[in-house]
């Protein structure tokens, strides 16, 4: 009984001395341990701002920068699309000179190519005895002139009317630089397309 005892008093001695030493050294763990809740806190506050997306001053930068480029990009923009509706209305001209020709000669008869109001940059109508064959819608952002007092029409051989060629010069309305295009068509009623490439108001020389 007394080395059992005994043995229990060791016991108890141990375990006695081993919570006094625990509850000393409960400080310096909560220290050790508060870097690392810290870093955590960190941690969790940068992953908070990534999913909160942008700041205002992050948005206002780029839209800044949107702005500038824009600006930067904005005229050769414009002068891309002068060019094209230039191009595009010259074509148009094109088609339907050679349509009328076309259909002068199938059907034996005059076609007359009509400006709207006077003035082909308000579109145009293919006319036949009357009847309308083709209709051509103003072209936005350029202007057509034509010969004055000159008539565009087809006889049925497909020659023009008139004794000389008929030129029409078409430029753009919004942006004084685009190179002028002239649609020319000889007395023989065939239509070609020639450009001002050189800017000095003359379609023939390039």
């Amino acid at each position: 009984m007394t080395l059992k005892f005994q043995a229990k008093i060791a016991m108890f001695s141990v375990f006695a001395k081993t919570v006094t030493a625990v509850k000393r050294d409960v400080p310096s763990l909560l220290r050790a341990a508060m870097p690392l809740e810290h870093w955590k806190c960190r941690q969790n506050t940068a992953i908070s701002a990534r999913e909160r997306g942008f700041t205002m001053t992050e948005l206002m930068f780029a839209v800044g920068i949107v702005a500038i480029l824009t600006a930067i990009a904005a005229p050769s923009l414009l002068s891309v699309i002068a060019v094209q509706r230039v191009k595009t209305a010259a074509f148009d001209l094109f088609s339907a000179a050679s349509y009328a020709r076309s259909e002068a000669i199938k059907r034996s008869a005059v076609v007359t190519i009509s400006p709207r109001n006077g003035a082909f940059s308000n579109g145009y109508d293919l006319v036949v005895g009357g009847t309308v064959l083709r209709s051509q819608a103003a072209s936005p952002g350029v202007s057509i002139s034509a010969p004055i007092g000159l008539t565009l029409a087809f006889d049925d051989s497909g020659r023009l009317t008139t004794p000389t060629r008929y030129q029409l010069e078409l430029t753009s309305s919004q942006i004084s630089a685009t190179p002028k295009r002239c649609v020319i068509i000889s007395t023989t009623g065939r239509p070609t397309i020639h450009v001002d490439n050189n800017r000095d108001g003359n379609c023939i020389n390039g």
